[in-house]
């Protein structure tokens, strides 16, 4: 289903929009959207929230609350990652698109990231 999607990554920052694409199933949902150049990919299952982004700078970042785990950076030949806390994750999903809100940790860096996922009217009848 089409969707606008609104990203709010940090105080200081604008939010970022974009046109994407929701496809919920039997477990969850994937949100493909863009950011800037940057091809993203947001998904959900089973109270794990993985995301994707392929461009200059490849990253992927698996959160689950409470647990420690890894954001890989892959640049060419150059890859690396940084740890990753997860300390709040919240998925709401309804007939109307999806929220996701979670607070992290990346390497020493607090982040919060709030994503929302409006389906198109037209989409919803």
């Amino acid at each position: 289903m089409n969707c606008k999607v609104t990203i709010y990554g940090s105080r200081d920052a604008d939010a970022v929009f974009s046109d994407g694409e929701l496809v919920f199933d039997g477990r969850g949902f994937e949100l493909k959207y863009k950011i800037g150049e940057d091809r993203c990919c947001l998904s959900y299952s089973g109270g794990t929230v993985t995301q994707s982004r392929r461009g200059n700078v490849n990253t992927d970042i698996t959160f689950a609350r409470g647990k420690n785990t890894i954001c890989m950076l892959l640049s060419g030949e150059l890859t690396g990652g940084v740890p990753v806390k997860t300390e709040f994750l919240s998925v709401v999903q309804s007939d109307g698109g999806v929220e996701v809100y979670i607070d992290y940790y990346l390497g020493g860096a607090r982040i919060n990231l709030n994503l929302s996922a409006v389906i198109s009217p037209k989409e919803t009848k």
